[in-house]
This record gives C-alpha cells, sequence and structure tokens, in this order.
C-alpha cells in the first residue's frame, strides 16, 4: 500500500509539472528568431522566381509540354 501511495505522490508531482503556465513558457522552445524564418522566406520566393525564370522560353511563356 506504501508503494502505492508513494507512486501516485510521483505521478502527481510529474504530471503537476506539465501546468498550463509551464507550458506557455515552452511554447516557441523549438521555433527559431523571426529573423531566421524572414530570411528562409525571402530565400525560398528567390528560389520560386529563379526556377519560374529558368522554365519560361524566349517569348515570356511557359514552354510547351511535350505531350501528344
Amino acid at each position: 500500500m506504501l508503494k502505492a501511495i508513494i507512486l501516485i505522490v510521483l505521478v502527481v508531482g510529474v504530471l503537476g509539472r506539465r501546468t498550463p503556465d509551464g507550458c506557455a513558457n515552452s511554447g516557441r522552445a523549438g521555433l527559431p528568431d523571426d529573423s531566421v524564418l524572414q530570411r528562409a522566406a525571402k530565400r525560398a520566393r528567390e528560389q520560386a522566381a529563379a526556377e519560374e525564370a529558368a522554365n519560361r522560353d524566349g517569348n515570356g511563356r511557359p514552354p510547351k509540354s511535350g505531350g501528344p
């Protein structure tokens, strides 16, 4: 019976650390800074523009598909 009480106290103690205010502090724990996200978005836009420009023919139109 004593083991069960000790186990319950340990489980409640571990779960008690997962309170809403504890989760609020770690909400952005794995996210990079805003400047990093902005650079990544800019780089993605530049790459998409470069790929689109590479896929266009001399007339500014996308190339025709080689289908039948």
